[in-house]
């Protein structure tokens, strides 16, 4: 074969995170699902220290920060960290189970070009998540683990529970 036909085998940059709590738990129940990945992940993005240490185990990780919309000083914060973020590591894709902090990660990473599969929090159960909402125009593939959710919301999917 020669040279100018071959073609490298292009390797993804995945970048996965959640916040604290049940997004982390939801996310670390889909990490063990390792069938369910084309590659391990690249890196991995959480809110707080403590949580970083135990996914450093497993590869890079990056600290954001906790924000909500009560603290827009701490909001700006975890945007100018996630752009660093992005910018450093550029990701194609960013998976994630949520959170404000992350739905700011996902729409800084977008400005980038990524590819973003938001998977909501199965605690959500009679609407999707606030942060869901805001980042739901610009996610590529948007997933819910309740059925109804996904019929009554268009563009939203349901391909069973994660927990």
């Amino acid at each position: 074969m020669r040279l100018g036909l071959m073609r490298e085998k292009r390797t993804l940059k995945i970048c996965v995170g959640a916040s604290a709590g049940g997004h982390m738990s939801q996310l670390l129940k889909l990490l063990e699902m390792s069938e369910s990945w084309p590659q391990p992940p690249s890196f991995y993005v959480t809110t707080l220290k403590t949580l970083a240490e135990k996914l450093s185990k497993q590869g890079p990780v990056y600290v954001i920060g906790e924000c909500n919309r009560q603290h827009l000083l701490k909001t700006l914060g975890v945007l100018i960290r996630s752009l660093k973020v992005i910018v450093t590591e550029r990701p194609n894709v960013v998976i994630t189970t949520g959170s404000l902090p992350l739905a700011i990660l996902c729409l800084s990473a977008k400005l980038f070009g990524a590819k973003i599969v938001w998977i909501d929090s199965i605690a959500n159960i009679e609407q999707l998540s606030l942060s869901g909402r805001l980042v739901k125009p610009f996610t590529d593939l948007f997933l819910t683990q309740w059925e109804k959710l996904a019929s009554i919301n268009k563009e939203v999917e349901y391909t069973g529970a994660l927990v």
